[in-house]
């Protein structure tokens, strides 16, 4: 029992002050006159509090008769400062660019730690602050990814590769819902860019073995907000956007809204060209019910170019010449070459938690998209820097795709273990058509002095193809936590695939075939630390066949679908204020290529890439962030029996090994501004089967200086970026069919910022 000091001659201060500092009295509770009298802890009040009351008679030296001031023990204590939160915003620069969250497919939004394979995730202001217009632009510090088409070209789509394979089409989503580039993919609505590095056939069924991109919208935000940028990029293209959201007052809040609206319009870096793009995009969300949100989205992109950038071919027995013979910003087409394509997007959706352990997620987008475009294809005939060029033009080519899912999670508790179960559908039904293209002959020039000539006026026709390809998926995932350190994923993914193909045309497809296969996955996650955690997991895939090229003798076939493998382990972990991602990766898919004894594409062989990747971002130092990592890859063919020369080699534009640093400083006597320095390093890489000949390696630079500020109780800001800062000249990739492409030359951005 307590013992409680007694005042049990309150008489003088002093007496009560010497009882008062006995013993616990600074901290315990008083009792009076009898030390078996006391009716429990006197809230808000102590020994402490009544010597302090005290204390003006005692300094007065009071000697006779006193009472200590009347003290309102009912009183409420005086309530504590509040604790400020200053923890900046995830993905924020302040954070170092760091995420701590991403979306694994159908399973949701969870900790980046807690999933057991490779999730890059490029914030929002990242993009922001490095003036990404591209895909490309926009994923230059992510080092598992290689650019396998430019914005640039002539059909104006963006593909990246993630571990030496091709993500794009059915791995291409928005929200968790298939979105299709087709063409130009804009920026302006989204928040973050989310890359799965290899196999999500558990996740989305049929997949590409090497990932998956997942672009997360903005959303409506709790208080009013509005921006304005303006500026350029890309040699000389203006722009304005501006950026608005907020809660509608009118509906109690529940109604919430995000609206860009954006306009551009300008020459590009490419002498004679012209590029204009207009877009508007909203997304708006619903409270129907506490727990119970509906979820709307509409986009609407326009893009036209003119002069487009010119890819070369080579004849045989020419060796690829050294970039710095070519002027990147030289028109070695022809300017009134062009590209005009429209895409509407429109969606919704419903998240309901029906109950605590409960959860209903369903979700539906259309888009409908239209391509037209004529280009020039220049082919080097020699090593003097002689080539032809070739203009070629498409009629309109249309795709419609529908995209939906409905998912349900649960939480089971058992005798045993809590099962948190994801079990659902997700689909996707895409109609693509177009007709046979229609060239002109070929124009001799050289790349010294490009021949400029008029158009010649080609006629096409009208669509004469259609390709229908319908995805199913049903799967189940189950996520047990074992004990507090270990959990463990389990799932399986029914996955079907319908591909029909008809019209007199031969441009798409000629197949017809449906296919289905059960792609499971096992993998666990295992705290080893509270800041690390280790990882291993093993996954197949169900994936659909490649397509045969043009110059094949079974052109446009698409191949049967087969199964591949993929093994991965990793540490994913906290050093201070940086996340460091340590990956290893085995993955084994069929391989294709032409048999060289009858020009049939064909199935041959396996492809085999592993390698080991680690990527980091956050902050350094106090006033020094960095983000990006480096990837070292083998990639080679192994058993193929049709052509054995392929045997051991590298496949077409796959890298060994690549590199990316940014580094961005806040200067220390005055952190409103921002200064960034990028290093970005290319492996070498084979543009034919054989190995025969490589683009080299190259390095490139990027700077930055950005201002922040707040002036009349508004932010404002201005950010200037250089790209390719030393105007490195460089092939930035070989396309299978299209051929080499030059990478940009020094582009000078600018973006003014306000926001209020």
């Amino acid at each position: 029992m307590s013992r409680f000091p007694v005042i049990t001659d309150p008489a003088t201060p002093h007496s009560a002050a010497a009882a008062l500092s006995t013993g616990d009295a600074m901290s315990a509770p008083v009792c009076f006159r009898s030390p078996f009298f006391c009716p429990g802890p006197t809230k808000g009040v102590s020994g402490l509090a009544l010597l302090l009351a005290a204390a003006p008679s005692l300094a007065a030296g009071a000697e006779g008769p006193w009472s200590l001031p009347e003290i309102d023990i009912a009183a409420e204590a005086p309530k504590s400062t509040p604790v400020v939160d200053k923890t900046p915003p995830e993905g924020s620069a302040e954070s170092g660019y760091r995420t701590t969250t991403g979306s694994f497919g159908p399973l949701g939004k969870v900790p980046l730690k807690d999933i057991p394979y490779s999730l890059n995730v490029t914030p929002g202001q990242l993009i922001e602050n490095t003036n990404a217009h591209s895909i490309g632009d926009a994923l230059k510090t992510n080092p598992t990814v290689t650019l396998l088409m430019s914005s640039g070209g002539y059909t104006s789509m963006s593909r990246i590769m993630v571990r030496g394979f091709n993500a794009s089409d059915q791995n291409e989503m928005r929200d968790g819902l298939v979105d299709r580039s087709f063409a130009y993919v804009p920026l302006e609505n989204v928040e973050r860019i989310e890359v799965l590095n290899g196999f999500s056939a558990f996740l989305n069924g049929f997949s590409a073995p090497g990932g998956s991109v997942n672009y997360i919208s903005k959303e409506p935000t709790s208080t009013p907000l509005a921006t304005l940028a303006s500026g350029f990029y890309g040699g000389g293209v203006g722009f304005v956007h501006g950026d608005f959201g907020g809660k509608v007052a009118q509906t109690e809040d529940r109604l919430g809204y995000r609206v860009n609206i954006y306009h551009e319009d300008g020459s590009t870096s490419i002498s004679g060209s012209k590029q204009e793009r207009t877009f508007v995009s909203g997304r708006f969300t619903y409270d129907l019910a506490p727990g119970a949100e509906l979820w709307a989205d509409v986009y609407h992109n326009y893009l036209s170019m003119q002069g487009l950038q010119t890819y070369f071919n080579l004849a045989s027995n020419v060796t690829i010449p050294d970039a710095s013979r070519f002027l990147s910003s030289r028109q070695y087409g022809q300017d009134w070459t062009f590209n005009q394509a429209k895409k509407t997007v429109a969606g919704f959706g419903l998240d309901y938690h029906l109950a605590d352990d409960l959860t209903l997620r369903a979700g539906y987008r259309y888009g409908s998209m239209w391509r037209y475009y004529g280009y020039i294809a220049g082919n080097l005939t020699d090593n003097l820097g002689n080539y032809t060029e070739k203009y070629t033009t498409s009629p309109t080519q249309r795709e419609y795709t529908h995209s939906e899912y409905v998912l349900v999670d649960a939480r089971i508790p058992t005798w045993v273990l809590t099962h948190n179960l994801t079990m659902g559908y997700t689909g996707t039904d895409y109609l693509y058509s177009r007709g046979a293209d229609v060239s002109s002959s070929l124009v001799k020039s050289n790349v010294d002095f490009p021949i400029a000539f008029a158009n010649p006026g080609l006629v096409v026709g009208g669509p004469n193809q259609w390709q229908q390809q319908v995805f199913i998926n049903l799967l189940i995932g189950d996520r047990v936590a074992v004990t507090d350190e270990l959990t463990l994923l389990a799932g399986v993914n029914l996955a079907q695939l319908q591909q029909r193909a008809w019209g007199p045309g031969a441009v798409i497809s000629t197949a017809n075939y449906s296919a289905k296969g059960l792609t499971p996955s096992l993998a666990f996650t295992y705290k080893i630390l509270p800041e690390l955690t280790g990882y291993a997991s093993y996954m197949q895939s169900l994936q659909n066949g490649d397509t045969a090229p043009s110059t094949a003798a079974n052109a446009n076939q698409v191949l049967a679908p087969s199964i591949s493998e993929q093994y991965e382990t990793g540490l994913k972990g906290s050093l201070g204020e940086m996340n460091v991602t340590a990956a290893l990766f085995h993955i084994d898919k069929v391989n294709a290529e032409l048999n060289p004894t009858n020009n049939v594409y064909m199935q041959d062989g396996r492809e085999i890439h592993q390698g080991v990747e680690l990527l980091f971002s956050g902050n350094l130092l106090e006033n020094l962030s960095a983000v990006g990592g480096f990837t070292l890859m083998r990639a080679y063919v192994d058993k193929a029996t049709a052509n054995r020369l392929t045997e051991g080699k590298t496949p077409v534009n796959v890298p060994q090994e690549q590199a990316r640093l940014r580094l961005e400083y806040a200067l220390p006597f005055e952190r409103d501004v921002k200064l960034s320095f990028g290093a970005n390093f290319y492996g070498r890489r084979p543009i034919d089967v054989y190995n025969v000949q490589y683009i080299d390696p190259t390095t490139t630079f990027d700077a930055g200086l950005r201002y922040e500020r707040e002036l009349w109780g508004h932010k404002f800001s201005a950010n200037l970026t250089v790209q390719n800062l030393f105007d490195q000249a460089y092939w930035a990739y070989y396309r299978s069919g299209d051929g080499l492409l030059l990478g940009n030359p020094r582009i000078i951005a600018l973006t003014v910022k306000a926001t209020w």
